[in-house]
C-alpha cells in the first residue's frame, strides 16, 4: 500500500470514529467529551479535504506540464520565455528613493526639517515655562486637599509638633 493511501484511510477512519463518538457523547450529555470528539473530527476532515485538494492540484499540474511540453515545437522559444521577455521589456526604471540625500543636489528638505524642529522646540519651551509659572500654586492646593486625608489625627500629635515632619527627607552628613 502507498503511504498516501494509508494516510487517506487513517483520516477516513478517524473522521468516522470521532463522528460516531461525537453523537454518542451528545446523547449521554457529556459535553466536554463531545467537544473533544467534534474538534478531532473537524481536524480529520480538514486534513482529509486538504490532502484531496493537494492531490487534485498535483494531478492538474502534471497534466498541464505535459500539455505545455507537447505543444512546444523543438527549438522554439517556450511560452514562459516569451512572457519573461515581454515582462523585461516593460519593466520600469529603478527608482532612487533617497535622491534628495545625494551630495550633488541642493535640496531644502533637511534644513526646513531642522528649522521646524527648532521652532517646535521653542514653542514647547515657552508653553512649559508658562505652565510652570501659572499652575504651580493651584496644583499644590489640589495636592494638599488630597493629602489631608493622610495626615495623622490632631489628637495623636503633640500641639508643638509638626505632623508633616514625617514626610521631610532625612539629612545625613558628618558633623
Amino acid at each position: 500500500m502507498n503511504g498516501r493511501r494509508i494516510a487517506f484511510l487513517a483520516a477516513v477512519v478517524t473522521t468516522a470514529a470521532s463522528g460516531y463518538y461525537f453523537f454518542v457523547y451528545l446523547t449521554r450529555w457529556e459535553w466536554n467529551r463531545a467537544l473533544t470528539s467534534g474538534v478531532i473530527m473537524l481536524a480529520a476532515e480538514v486534513a482529509l479535504f486538504g490532502g484531496l485538494a493537494l492531490d487534485r492540484i498535483g494531478r492538474l499540474r502534471t497534466t498541464l506540464a505535459g500539455a505545455a511540453v507537447a505543444d512546444r515545437p523543438a527549438g522554439a522559444p517556450g511560452r514562459r520565455d516569451r512572457v519573461l521577455a515581454r515582462l523585461e521589456e516593460s519593466r520600469p526604471r529603478p527608482r532612487d528613493h533617497f535622491a534628495w540625500l545625494a551630495p550633488h543636489r541642493t535640496n531644502v528638505f533637511v534644513p526646513v526639517l531642522l528649522g521646524a524642529g527648532v521652532v517646535v522646540s521653542a514653542v514647547a519651551w515657552v508653553v512649559e515655562r508658562v505652565a510652570r509659572a501659572t499652575a504651580g500654586r493651584q496644583m499644590e492646593r489640589g495636592l494638599a486637599l488630597r493629602l489631608e486625608a493622610l495626615a495623622p489625627p490632631d489628637a495623636l500629635v503633640a500641639a508643638e509638633a509638626d505632623p508633616f515632619s514625617l514626610f521631610a527627607p532625612v539629612r545625613t552628613g558628618a558633623s
